[in-house]
């Protein structure tokens, strides 16, 4: 391959050319301003996607919070096998999570068990395999309410076992009056042994409120399991005396007054007063009359012993003061 060789011509041009790059380059002030500008718009860029990213995110929660409210809304009315059916049961679950109260949870177990029932008289077809898993979970949220309120039904607060007989009363009526599929007899009669257990239960427990032993203090899948045996309220229990034992008569006349006297002291006697009852004097044969007791002896005193004092004794040796206005020495 010949090498090009550059002819006169276009070494002039080029020289041309590299001259007028000189000739236009800018200065180190422009320089430093193109470079700076460059730098402000690549630090802007990010902020600005930034921006466009929040923005994005902010409108993609207020749809799904708007569309989510509006399933909620649409889910109430849903059926099973229904597409938001599944977002219904979120929904209860969600609202059981955030009720503190025990009773206020046992009553949203027992309202969500009656929401079931109601679901399967509103289906338009007996499907098997949906109405059995709605009794099931029918059965579950009745058994969960019913272990709460008995609960509490004997721990005071006993209008909850008056509505746990009417609420399975109530419930009663609408298992009647389904439709059930050949397939699905046998929950259904589940269904409805579990309404008898359950009035069965709170009647057990409501009747033996008055009795000192209410409960076995188990519990089982309905809660409190009520006792057995004779309703009775022991005597000891309550009077703090032995069972059997009699009371003692009270009597209602009073008794007779009593004078009390006192006896006069002799002159010069220090003895105290000693008061003696002049009641009457019970009959006897022998002519039986009150003693008086004597006074009592008065602790002896003793004669106080002189304090002693004590003096000091004089220096075994005075020296007299060897100069006029000096104390003297004593050694002793």
């Amino acid at each position: 391959m010949d090498e090009h060789r550059w002819t006169a011509r276009e070494l002039e041009v080029i020289s041309g050319l590299r001259g007028l790059g000189r000739a236009v380059e800018p200065d180190d002030d422009t320089k430093a301003r193109i470079r700076a500008e460059i730098s402000r718009k690549l630090d802007a860029e990010p902020s600005r996607r930034r921006r466009a990213l929040s923005t994005v995110l902010a409108a993609a929660a207020a749809l799904i919070v708007f569309v989510g409210g509006v399933g909620l809304l649409l889910s109430r009315g849903s059926l099973p096998g229904d597409p938001l059916y599944g977002m219904k049961l979120a929904s209860e679950d969600a609202e059981l999570q955030l009720t503190f109260d025990e009773a206020a949870r046992g009553s949203k177990h027992l309202q969500f068990a009656s929401n079931r029932l109601d679901e399967l008289a509103a289906m338009p077809s007996a499907d098997t395999g949906a109405f059995l898993t709605t009794l099931s979970a029918f059965a579950a949220e009745a058994t969960a309410g019913t272990a709460q309120l008995t609960v509490l039904g004997v721990q005071g607060d006993t209008p909850r076992l008056d509505q746990l007989r009417t609420w399975a009363s109530e419930q009663a009526g609408k298992l009647a009056a389904l439709d059930v599929p050949d397939g699905a007899r046998n929950g259904f009669t589940q269904a409805g042994t579990l309404l008898n257990r359950i009035d069965a239960r709170a009647a057990a427990l409501a009747g033996r409120l008055s009795c000192y032993r209410i409960t076995t203090g188990e519990a089982d899948d309905l809660g409190a399991v009520p006792a057995t045996g004779e309703c009775a309220v022991p005597p000891d229990a309550l009077l703090g005396i032995p069972s059997g034992a009699p009371l003692p008569p009270v009597s209602t006349v009073s008794p007779p007054p009593v004078d009390v006297a006192t006896t006069p002291t002799a002159p010069g006697s220090s003895a105290p007063v000693v008061p003696t009852a002049t009641g009457p004097v019970p009959p006897s044969s022998s002519g039986w009359t009150p003693t008086v007791l004597p006074p009592p002896i008065s602790a002896p005193t003793s004669t106080r012993l002189p304090t002693p004092t004590t003096t000091t004794p004089p220096p075994l040796i005075s020296i007299p003061p060897l100069i006029p206005g000096l104390p003297g020495l004593g050694i002793g």
